[in-house]
């Protein structure tokens, strides 16, 4: 596949957890949700990482305090102590698959129809890798479309590393703009092909250690009339595997939680 095309995916709806998803070759995430009709995306976030499986806990605690089931959960937002070589993320997403699959959340090809992103701190990393936020659908009648794009990295479909990598192992400015000009342009066609439009009221986070915030809203967003109201939330981090410099998510919630450690 050359730099530029896409191949359109299928939404899926998944009724038991109240959202659509777009199935992806990477078998640890969708590419993107949606709440159906009646239900909205709400978000938590932790104040700091919170373990693995003290995460997912955490995560459990809440959804039965506002009355959702597990299979609500339709994002979870990681941080690792750093980026990995691809065969040792693999064992990570092992780890993740096991949390998954006891939820009975995973699909019966063995994939997740959750979106993720997973980013590694540059400094004050965790110790082990822990969740930092999750999303799940919640009952709201007439509530304006919400939405959660996965992390995107500068990688192409199908995602092999290095062969898929936009301009890999360059870091000059004008390889990094290339590189999110390719991660912009697959989130827009995520939402696209999730039906939902790019709204200003979206908010747009961008992890890399790179220089590139300011050329992402001055330059990229604004060719496809994106100008977020909030601006971008920049991480310092670097994507979960090595040898990628930036990776991007899309939200759109209803209601976002701030939640004291772990609760």
């Amino acid at each position: 596949m050359t730099h530029g095309e896409r191949t359109a995916t299928m939404r899926t709806d998944n009724p038991s957890g109240g959202y659509a998803f777009l199935p992806s070759d990477l078998r640890f995430a969708s590419g993107a949700v949606a709440a159906l009709a009646g239900l909205a995306i709400d978000h938590a976030a932790f104040p700091t990482p919170v373990p693995l499986d003290d995460g997912f806990k955490a995560i459990e605690r809440h959804l039965d305090q506002v009355g959702r089931p597990r299979a609500a959960l339709c994002g979870v937002e990681v941080r690792s102590p750093e980026s990995l070589p691809w065969g040792q993320f693999d064992a990570f997403n092992e780890r993740y698959f096991a949390h998954l699959a006891a939820w009975d959340l995973l699909r019966d090809d063995g994939t997740s129809p959750l979106a993720r992103t997973n980013v590694a701190p540059f400094v004050g990393p965790p110790d082990q890798a822990g969740v930092v936020g999750f999303s799940y659908t919640i009952e709201a009648e007439d509530a304006e479309p919400t939405f959660v794009v996965s992390g995107v990295a500068e990688l192409r479909e199908p995602y092999r590393m290095p062969d898929d990598v936009v301009r890999p192992g360059e870091t000059t400015p004008d390889a990094l703009l290339d590189k999110a000009r390719g991660v912009i342009e697959m989130v827009v066609g995520r939402l696209a092909d999730l039906g939902v439009a790019w709204t200003d009221a979206a908010t747009v986070h961008v992890y890399s250690g790179r220089d590139i915030a300011h050329p992402v809203k001055r330059e990229l967003l604004a060719i496809h009339g994106v100008n977020p109201t909030h601006g971008i939330v920049w991480h310092d981090t670097s994507p979960p595997v090595l040898g990628l410099e930036l990776e991007i998510d899309v939200r759109h919630y209803r209601r976002e939680l701030s939640l004291a450690g772990g609760r």
